[in-house]
Order: C-alpha cells, then sequence, then structure tokens
C-alpha cells in the first residue's frame, strides 16, 4: 500500500482487533464469527478485510470472502479477566 506524505491514509477500522462477527453477505443475514486476514482499500477508497467465517456451525467448513467494513463489527473481548489454571503456559 502506498503513502503520501501530505495526505497519509488512517488506519483500517479498529486494526488491532482480529476476531469479528460478520453481520451480512450479499445473500444472508449473519452474524457468524469470523477472522480479520487482512485490511486493503477498494477503489473508492474505502477499506475492505479479508475474512475467513463459519456460516455454519454445525458443518465442518469455512469461507474467506472480502466485506466492506461497515459489515464487520469486533468481538468484544470479556468484561472478566480469564483465569489460567496452575502450571499452564501459553508462550
Amino acid at each position: 500500500m502506498g503513502s503520501n506524505r501530505r495526505y497519509p491514509r488512517e488506519p483500517p477500522p479498529d486494526s488491532r482487533r482480529r476476531h469479528c462477527w460478520v453481520l451480512a453477505t450479499a445473500h444472508e443475514r449473519g452474524p457468524w464469527p469470523g477472522l480479520i486476514l487482512e485490511w486493503r482499500r477498494n477503489n473508492s477508497d474505502d477499506w475492505m478485510a479479508r475474512v475467513v467465517y463459519v456460516p455454519n456451525p454445525k458443518e465442518a467448513k469455512s469461507v474467506e470472502a472480502w466485506f466492506a467494513a461497515g459489515l464487520l463489527r469486533p468481538i468484544e473481548p470479556p468484561r472478566t479477566p480469564v483465569k489460567v489454571p496452575p502450571g499452564v503456559d501459553f508462550r
């Protein structure tokens, strides 16, 4: 992605969060849990995200597609800290 010193591009919406809800596709309404793989600008200079999501949790199938930023919402982290059992190391 290029940059412009005079008019720098703002970062994609909530670029640090990767887990999201896909609110709708061209044919169906969600929400479905998804994972943002990358962001890019389209020809209209709007943000798009490449997302992998699971449209039906009863099937072992995932879908990868590009979505406008307005069709995605971040998944909020839990309000209470998650307790890790003793002896478990996630490093």
